[in-house]
Order: C-alpha cells, then structure tokens, then sequence
C-alpha cells in the first residue's frame, strides 16, 4: 500500500568494512546487505521516495563500488565485490564519505531530500592516511548539526566506537554490537530504515535498534 504524503529524495551513503577481520561472518553480512537493498527498493515503492544509493567498501584502501544509484537498480553483493583484505582505514572511509556526500548533495532543502552517511565497521581505526582525528572532528562538527543530515556509526568492536567518540560522533548516532553480530548490526538496518521513511526521514531513531 502506497503511504500519502509528500514524496523525498534520500541520499543514502554506505560505508562498509572489507578488511581481513570481517572474513568470520562476511558471507552473512552480504546476504544481509542485499537484503538490506530489497528493503531499500520496498520503502521507495511503498512511499513514492526516491533513494539514491552509494557503496563505499574500505580496507587500507577505499573502493566506491557505486554512486547515487536508485533503489531500484542495486546490483547484488557478490564475493567477487565485497570481500575481506587488508586493515582498516576508519577515518579515511567515513571522512571521504561524508565529503562525497557533500559535493555530491551540495546544500539540503529538509523538506525535499535528507542525506544519510551509514559507516560500518568491526576494527578500529589503523591504517589512514589522509584524515587524522582533528580532521575528520573538524568535518564531523561541520556535516552532523546539519538539518536534513546523519551521520552514524554501526560499530563490532570497542576500539572503534572509541574512535567515534574521541571524534565526537554524537551519542545518539552509534551503535554498538560484539565481534560475532555483524550481520545482525546490518540486519537491524532494515527496520530503522522503514521507521526513518515513516517520520518523513526526519526523526532518526538510531542508537538502540528495536527489539524483536
């Protein structure tokens, strides 16, 4: 059933490790991932939106897999795209994420379009090169107040949720789940995207995922 309201465009940036500690459950977290899609291509049909879909998969080096891409016309998570290697470049991820997202976006109009910028990781931070943590805590303050922006962090280990708070990631805006539940962290997306799409992406609802 079609909802009635007013339709959005949702920019929607993923930010999904790839490093060599995510090989225990990286099968699942791929089927989670396309799952994860047809929830995406569900919530377009269902509310009239448009969701404009970028994946950005990062080890010690970072690999845009697509840009702005319509729910619609995902390709599937296959092991020849998303697959672990190599350590884990946090900062530089999110940082080129959210500037991405930036340049891409440009300025926001809350009542037409919202820009979500998701980072996925299970490590923390240990092999950037471009951002430091002054500077990717300069581009936090600078993107996350912003009306119609979020940024958040889905994180499978303390050291990177630590990363995010000494960036000043806002509170409400991470999530923290243990080494053995990562496709469970990416499962738990699909009904914070639904519950996101019903308040008009206006009321994130993020740091504690509903129980089921």
């Amino acid at each position: 059933m079609t909802i009635e309201r007013n339709p959005k465009t949702l920019h929607y940036f993923i930010v999904a490790d790839a490093s060599g500690s995510m090989a225990d459950q990286i099968e699942e977290v791929r089927m989670e991932l396309n799952r994860h899609f047809d929830v995406l291509k569900q919530t377009s049909e269902e509310t009239g939106d448009t969701i404009k879909v970028s994946l950005l998969t990062f080890d010690s080096e970072l690999t845009w897999e697509f840009s702005g891409l319509d729910s619609h016309n995902l390709p599937r998570i296959t092991k020849e795209r998303y697959y672990p290697r190599g350590t884990t470049a946090l900062l530089d991820a999110a940082g080129q994420a959210i500037e991405r997202a930036a340049y891409v976006v440009g300025s926001v109009d809350p009542e037409k379009e919202s820009v979500w910028v998701m980072i996925f990781s299970d490590g923390g931070e240990n092999a950037s090169r471009k951002f430091n943590y002054r500077e990717f805590k300069n581009l936090l303050e600078r993107y996350q107040s912003i009306p119609g922006w979020s940024i958040t962090f889905t994180g499978c280990d303390l050291q990177g949720i630590a990363n995010m708070k000494d960036s000043h990631l806002r509170g409400d805006r991470m999530r923290s789940y243990g080494h053995h539940e990562k496709a469970k962290a990416i499962s738990d997306l699909n009904e914070t995207m639904i519950s996101f799409s019903l308040s008009n992406y206006k009321n994130l609802d993020f740091d504690k995922p509903k129980k089921r």
